[in-house]
């Protein structure tokens, strides 16, 4: 049963008694005007706002009825039974009352809401004037005006087909793929035979023996109980020996191999009660829903909005059975007679809202054709993902991430980690410090300034910054120390260099020329990312730490591979990862002069003399980085490459460096 999803907008325009009693006031007093002096009884608005309010709701129980209460409330089950718990908003319209004022017939106005549009009609209910009150004289065209004591409503949702998720080039990346679901079907093995069997399978299949027994025993006699849903080629044949085991062919949306960018592309599946309270209606128990990532960010485009159809179909011959003969003190309309020439109509023009579907007791009401989900078109390059991911394979035992970006537009290309996180997307949105990749960006503040890469800094053994010294790394060659080219301060990575130098710049300098470099903004990209934070820097020893990547700043790969792409490209490059929803920097252009400068320092880096000399044809420039992140003596650090190719703009970061080269072999690995 449909019974959450069903209610779509209706369950958010539901009118409280007070409202309505209020809307019909001035609607009575027009009618009675008509006839003055002729309602020798109270008037009927109170039980007529009422009724509606309990159509709202979906039980007329507690109503003031005429006749059997019992066989009313019955026979309204029984006519929206088949609705799977759709109700409709009704307002109650004009209320007209006989000569004698004992009688009323109360217009009113129900509204079906649906995505696609609104099913719209007015049905009718008489009140009858006994023993001092009004009560409702029940029948079912109060529920619609075609329907008869021999028939009901009926409901439908056809679900709508997902739309993929796509790569350069329109490749589909995630889209409906065979997959089998695996598990014991109760009605094909003996009820002795069923603890054996869901624990042969669990041990087929790799799922918890123990739990998946327990969970076949509480199932029902009938139950076919899921252990677990497999790829195409993954079920073992094993499982035809297993007594009751059954692999169900079904289809899910799936990237083209297990865990392919599953921490970006997320996953997708049946909902769960928690989708379905998140869903505000719109999606019920069996809907196909995105679970993570890029399938649960844009769920309601790739999802789509179900079809629906309302009939008037004959009710079962158990229900007509059930259902005792009217008593004789119900008013003559109880026969349940459509009233002619009422009908139905909908305020979409693209909605059926007439024909027959069968028999005389069978009519179509109400269609509307399921809208498929549309395509999610992002920017990732099918087979640099999987060279990506392959080359991170070797790295079982630490997190590396790499990203890479054409240098050009800033589209993500590729973007991943190493096993040890697979289902995480920390490549696109971890927050860490930059280390030396930031003294790219202290650099074009300080060319911003009137430097130029020829331009000389002073690389002091120590910097002393309001009373707190800072050092050189471990191994800097003392032979440039002193007053050097900033040219040389970048290819050497000089800390006190940049730290005396910041001495000189605004509090906000150093955010201001991060922004002109992609990185720092707050931008809504439609997936989730961090593009860094480097804040206004009031403190010089902060800001100090900040100009060589430590103190506050902090960015992800993604954003730092930015820096690589704007230097290249020699204007502002913001990583995008969906082509209809492109960010725009909120930054200072950077120039194309001020990009030369930048390309002269990152040059020099992969030049005979540089930290990444051994990378001297594979990138055209580049910059390292270690950055501290903890407190320990040696404190641990992250290990950062960041550089760009004639194509590519590529960042690496080993999260815990154990001395080697690895953001370097991945980077080779990666642009070979």
């Amino acid at each position: 049963m449909e019974l959450v999803g069903t209610r779509t907008k209706t369950s958010t325009r539901r009118r409280g008694l007070a409202g309505l009693v209020a809307a019909v006031l001035g609607l009575t007093a027009c009618s009675l005007g008509d006839s003055p002096g002729s309602q020798p009884s109270p008037g009927a608005d109170q039980v007529a706002a009422s009724l509606a309010s309990a159509l709202e709701e979906g039980t007329i129980d507690g109503l003031p009825l005429a006749g059997d209460a019992s066989r009313a409330e019955l026979d309204y089950q029984q006519a929206t039974g088949a609705m799977d718990g759709l109700v409709p908003e009704v307002s109650v319209g004009a209320i007209t009352y006989d000569s004698a004022g004992t009688t009323a017939t109360v217009e009113l106005g129900q509204t079906y809401s649906f995505d696609q549009g609104d099913w719209e009609f007015t049905s009718s209910a008489t009140l009858t004037w006994t023993d001092n009150q009004w009560l409702v004289d029940w029948n079912p065209t109060v529920v619609h005006p075609q329907l008869t004591s021999t028939t009901r409503l009926y409901y439908e949702r056809t679900q709508a087909d997902r739309g993929s998720i796509t790569g350069a080039g329109g490749v589909a990346i995630v889209e409906d793929r065979t997959v089998y679901k695996v598990g014991i079907d109760k009605t094909r093995v003996d009820q002795a035979q069923q603890d054996a069997s869901a624990r042969a399978l669990a041990a087929l299949v790799g799922v918890d023996a123990e739990a998946f027994a327990q969970q076949v025993a509480a199932s029902g006699p009938q139950a076919f109980v899921l252990a677990i849903t497999l790829r195409q080629g993954q079920v073992p044949p094993q499982i035809g020996d297993v007594a009751g085991a059954s692999a169900l062919e079904t289809t899910l949306p799936l990237a083209p191999w297990s865990n392919f960018a599953d921490g970006l592309m997320g996953t997708a599946g049946e909902a769960t009660a928690e989708a379905i309270e998140a869903g505000d209606g719109k999606v019920v128990e069996g809907d196909i829903v995105g679970l993570s990532g890029l399938q649960a960010e844009h769920d309601e485009q790739l999802r789509g909005s179900p079809g629906h159809t309302i009939s008037i179909i004959p009710r079962s011959e158990s229900q007509l059975a059930s259902l005792p003969p009217a008593t004789p003190d119900a008013s003559s309309s109880s026969s349940g007679t459509a009233t002619p020439g009422a009908g139905s109509s909908s305020t979409q023009p693209s909605a059926s809202s007439s024909g027959s579907s069968g028999s005389g007791d069978e009519q179509l009401l109400f269609s509307l054709a399921a809208v498929d989900g549309t395509d999610l078109e992002t920017t990732i390059d099918l087979e640099l993902q999987r060279k990506t991911e392959g080359v991170l394979a070797a790295y079982t035992g630490e997190l590396v991430m790499a990203v890479v970006l054409d240098r050009q537009t800033g589209a993500i290309l590729a973007a991943a980690n190493s096993p040890v996180e697979e289902s995480q997307n920390f490549a696109l949105t971890g927050a860490y410090p930059p280390g030396s990749t930031m003294k790219i960006v202290t650099s074009l503040a300080l060319i911003r300034r009137g430097m130029t890469p020829d331009s000389l800094v002073n690389c002091t053994e120590t910097a002393e910054i309001n009373g707190r010294v800072f050092h050189n790394y471990n191994g800097y060659p003392s032979a440039y120390n002193g007053m050097i080219p900033l040219r040389t301060a970048v290819q050497k990575s000089c800390n006190t260099a940049f730290m005396n130098a910041s001495l000189d710049l605004s509090p906000d300098e150093l955010r201001n020329a991060a922004a002109s470099l992609g990185i720092g903004m707050d931008l809504d990209a439609g997936f989730d990312a961090f593009y860094g934070t480097v804040p206004t820097l009031d403190d010089s020893v902060v800001r100090a730490a900040s100009a060589i990547g430590q103190g506050d700043v902090l960015v992800s790969p993604m954003a730092l591979a930015a820096e690589a792409a704007s230097a290249a490209s020699g204007h502002t490059v913001v990583p995008y990862l969906l082509t209809q929803q492109v960010p725009a920097s909120t930054g200072q252009a950077l120039t194309e002069s001020e990009a030369a400068a930048l390309r002269d320092l990152m040059g020099a880096v992969v030049q005979s003399g540089g930290t990444l000399s051994q990378m001297a044809g594979v990138l055209d420039g580049a910059k390292s980085g270690t950055a501290e992140y903890t407190n320990d003596d040696p404190p641990k650090t992250h290990s950062w490459v960041v550089g760009y190719d004639d194509r590519y703009a590529v960042s690496v970061m080993q999260y815990t460096n154990n001395g080697g080269s690895i953001p370097q072999d991945v980077v080779t690995a990666l642009l070979s």
